[in-house]
């Protein structure tokens, strides 16, 4: 049997764990635990008035995971609040997914501000949450959707200290390690990239800016050196045209909302949100806690089935990717 993936409860009362339950409920993902205070989720499913057999997969002495078939599995713990239980679930998920006991782990939307207000006050998000727990310098925050995959350079910072965090430093590490990924988790032998501009239009030529001059191109100069196939810096808004999606694997944007605004169009809630450079798989839907969906039948579970999909998809990528170089390896000293 593979290995089970590890769910992270989110935000209780948003939309990720009500379409985890009916996920469940009608077959469409298994061998999956929940991490949450049960009695949350007990409290949760009798409120819903929802008949689910649970199954405390740590309520035994032994060191293996206790999982039941046709049960919903929750690993518990005790909680002080939604939000304590929320971040509780973060940490003990990645601390069994760093064990090997998971395949990876489905991190469910939460709450930023509330954990900001009531729990950790330079609290950003789940991407920099867990690049500090593995003592990361850097992350890659990815989107992907069927064949497109986009990242952003900086991700949930003020747009005004956008420009402070793009350095020379920052290009190169941050593609460097992109480039990583995308063959040992994605299985891209070459991958070809292309990188926007910050300003509009690349900045025309120092005219609207010269942080391209400056600052991009000898980056992109230093990296092509290291045969990493990289393209840029181009207009921003030119990125994600037909022959582009065609030509390039990968499309990199200064920060946050230029990535994110056309690709959540292109998705339309589709989409994974995969962590890069971490030693644990992580993955989140793109969508948030969306209250105004909850009970509404035209809510889609589609971006979450793509996440449990991905998590598979990245575990045996990286089994092959491990047993290539074993390979190459053995060639070399033979």
């Amino acid at each position: 049997m593979n290995k089970p993936t590890a769910v992270t409860i989110g935000d209780i009362n948003g939309i990720g764990i009500e379409i985890l339950i009916d996920l469940f409920k009608n077959n469409k993902i298994k061998n999956f635990v929940l991490f949450s205070d049960v009695k949350a989720i007990r409290k949760y499913l009798n409120k819903k008035n929802y008949k689910i057999n649970l199954n405390i997969i740590n309520n035994n002495k032994k060191k293996s995971i206790n999982l039941k078939k046709k049960y919903f599995n929750v690993f518990t713990y005790s909680s002080k609040s939604l939000e304590d239980n929320t971040l509780k679930s973060i940490i003990f998920a990645h601390k069994y997914c760093k064990e090997n006991k998971f395949a990876g782990m489905v991190t469910l939307p939460i709450r930023k501000d509330l954990i900001i207000k009531k729990l950790i006050p330079s609290f950003i998000g789940h991407t920099e949450f867990l690049q500090k727990l593995e003592g990361k310098n850097y992350s890659n925050m990815i989107l992907i959707n069927k064949n497109i995959i986009v990242t952003p350079l900086t991700t949930h910072i003020k747009l005004k200290s956008v420009v402070n965090k793009i350095t020379k430093d920052t290009i190169y590490n941050q593609i460097k390690n992109l480039n990583t990924v995308l063959k040992r988790d994605l299985n891209i032998k070459f991958p070809k990239i292309i990188l926007s501009g910050l300003n509009p239009h690349a900045g025309e030529n120092g005219k609207i800016g010269n942080e391209e001059k400056k600052i991009v191109n000898p980056s992109l100069i230093k990296l092509k050196k290291e045969k990493v196939l990289i393209n840029g810096p181009v207009s921003a808004d030119a990125m994600l045209l037909k022959e582009n999606i065609k030509k390039y694997d990968c499309f990199v944007f200064m920060y946050h909302d230029q990535a994110l605004i056309p690709f959540k169009f292109i998705s339309q809630f589709t989409g994974v949100n995969f962590t890069g450079n971490l030693d644990v798989i992580r993955v989140s839907p793109d969508h948030g806690t969306a209250y105004r969906l909850k009970g509404k039948k035209f809510r889609s579970d589609k971006s979450i089935i793509n996440c449990f999909k991905l998590v598979s998809k990245i575990n045996n990528n990286r089994k092959l990717y491990e047993k290539s170089k074993k390979i190459i390896g053995t060639k070399l000293y033979n």
